[in-house]
């Protein structure tokens, strides 16, 4: 059952513009990343633009075909793309993650990546990415950690939904409710009561339908 941005009530107000783009972009990579489906890829594609080769220079035949997965339409980290470049496109992909000039869709992109890039480091680096002062960092970290890692995951995530940035708190909501689970909806409804922004509540109660009763 994937979610879309429609799922979240409008703001009014020009003031929420930005964040409300944000986070329709945050939830096309969220129905891609937690249902392994590629079925919305031209929203996908729509939500996220193909991002231009930016700052990080090409130097060599693996950051090239990196940067083509990444401007891929289909949006879609899929496994048996990243496994076949091994380990090493885990250092591309951070170099591109933190690099100033990245653009956005790109970076979020490459963070989502990280979710099935074939190295064992991959999960400790999301978990590093969570505490990062971008808010779309740790938002696209959320998503790729919790495809990644599973049930493990909720302990590290679940902290998440007192997070100060909005599209954080919402895209933890999301992805923990697709996890499922007795400690996934104590803290959803822990937090329920708690959480003072419309858009986010939605997402709370939301991830709590995902939950089995």
């Amino acid at each position: 059952m994937p979610f879309s941005p429609q799922s979240f009530p409008a703001r009014s107000g020009s003031h929420r513009r930005p964040y409300t783009a944000s986070l329709a972009s945050t939830c096309a990579l969220a129905a891609l990343l937690l249902t392994g489906s590629s079925h919305l890829g031209t929203a996908s594609a729509a939500l996220m633009p193909p991002s231009s080769p930016s700052a990080p220079q090409p130097h060599g035949t693996l950051h090239e075909e990196i940067l083509r997965l990444l401007d891929s339409p289909d949006a879609l980290p899929r496994e048996s793309d990243w496994a076949r470049l091994g380990p090493e496109a885990l250092s591309e992909l951070l170099g591109i993650v933190t690099h100033p000039s990245s653009p956005e869709p790109q970076r979020s992109r490459a963070v989502a990546a990280l979710a099935v890039v074939a190295h064992p480091e991959a999960s400790r680096r999301l978990q590093e990415m969570l505490r990062s002062p971008v808010s779309s960092v740790r938002a696209a970290a959320t998503l790729a950690l919790g495809r990644r890692s599973g049930l493990e995951a909720v302990p590290v995530l679940a902290p998440l939904l007192a997070d100060p940035n909005e599209q954080v708190r919402a895209t933890a909501a999301q992805t923990l409710g697709r996890m499922g689970g007795a400690e996934v909806r104590k803290a959803l409804e822990e937090r329920l009561p708690l959480e003072e922004s419309l858009a986010v509540r939605e997402a709370i109660q939301q991830g709590l339908s995902y939950v089995e009763p």
